[in-house]
């Protein structure tokens, strides 16, 4: 059985949400960081809010975290992100870098912000995978949220 590594960095970051847009229980492999990108809230979603975006920066990085997928059900999971590609990259890990794919969207958009909900998701999954509090509070800000708690 084939298997990709899967490197998420917004809500996916909570195992729950991954699981149910997966459709099966998630394999974990570590933290990773992709560097040479940013994060943003700059895909505009059909409720009107802003969704997560990678964007390639070359002095920033974006934290994440490393799932295992199965091959079969990638086109599952791939669906459960309409409107993103799927695309390969380069992610630093303790171990050395690995190939991985993840979700980036090129149809951005300015000055749009997130629900509260989905911002405290990104946040709350970031504290549980231990990624660092400098980090999400520089997610926190572009999310326009003064406190998260």
């Amino acid at each position: 059985m084939n298997e990709i590594l899967y490197f998420a960095y917004a809500s996916n970051l909570d195992e729950a949400t991954f699981e149910k847009n997966l459709g099966e229980k998630s394999k974990k492999k570590g933290l990773g960081i992709l560097p040479g990108h940013g994060f943003r809230f700059n895909v505009l979603y059909k409720d009107g809010f802003a969704r997560a975006n990678i964007v390639p920066s070359p002095r920033e990085m974006v934290y994440g975290t490393l799932y295992h997928i199965n091959e079969t059900t990638r086109k599952y999971f791939i669906n459960s992100e309409q409107g993103y590609d799927f695309i390969e990259v380069q992610v630093s890990t303790k171990s050395g870098p690995v190939s991985a794919f993840t979700f980036m969207n090129a149809d951005i958009k300015d000055n749009i912000f997130p629900k509260e909900d989905y911002l405290n998701t990104i946040i709350e999954g970031g504290i549980r995978q231990g990624l660092p509090n400098e980090y999400l509070e520089n997610i926190m800000n572009r999310g326009g949220a003064r406190n998260i708690g």
